[in-house]
């Protein structure tokens, strides 16, 4: 996959991630795909790192401030780091993990898994990719080249998520519903098509 240009970021879903992130006192996050939103969310999650050490909260069971961003795209790895290598602050908590992306089946209806998963128990997870382009195999001939994808590394983790866990998808509406018609907890699903995400 060649990288072009990243897209320009938008204020407002990061002014929410950011939001979102503080008010739920988030531990732990999972991103597919990383962008401008990892140091956003890096930078709230210091935020809510200084705020439990201030108050010297002990009792912090199975969770750590921290952020696993995985990506299917080497290239995007390597700009990222070079573009951010001075937050040094910030990379403490962040955590760049590089996998193939391959199509499968789950309920024998088509989609894609990382081959590889960070081994945390995220709180807070955000789905911005893989890019289409970058799944490698087919299903009977069909691909997902030039289509929507659904991803599904969230369902396979669903019997892990702990309580609470806190999910946005940013556009990709197919890939929500493909999440919403497959979860087997009873999640409050929520879409917001004017900023397009669920």
């Amino acid at each position: 996959v060649k990288c072009n240009e990243p897209f320009p970021p938008d204020i407002n879903d990061l002014v929410r991630l950011h939001k979102l992130i503080r008010e739920r006192k988030v531990f732990t996050i999972l991103e597919f795909g990383i962008g401008y939103s990892t140091i956003i969310m890096a930078d709230a999650l210091l935020k809510n790192k200084l705020e439990f050490e201030q108050k010297n909260i002990t009792n912090i069971r199975n969770n750590e401030f921290k952020i696993c961003s995985i990506d299917s795209v080497k290239e995007w790895i390597n700009i990222f780091r070079e573009n951010y290598k001075s937050f040094t602050n910030l990379f403490e908590l962040i955590e760049l993990c590089y996998s193939d992306v391959k199509i499968g089946t789950f309920n024998d209806r088509i989609c894609s898994y990382y081959e590889k998963l960070p081994d945390i128990i995220p709180d807070f997870i955000y789905l911005d990719a893989p890019d289409p382009v970058s799944v490698k195999g087919n299903i009977n001939g069909i691909t997902f080249k030039n289509k929507t994808i659904n991803a599904a590394d969230i369902l396979l983790m669903e019997p892990l998520l702990i309580p609470g866990c806190y999910i946005i998808v940013d556009g990709r509406s197919n890939n929500s519903r493909f999440l919403k018609n497959n979860f087997q907890r009873k999640f409050k699903y929520t879409n917001n098509k004017e900023d397009d995400i669920s």
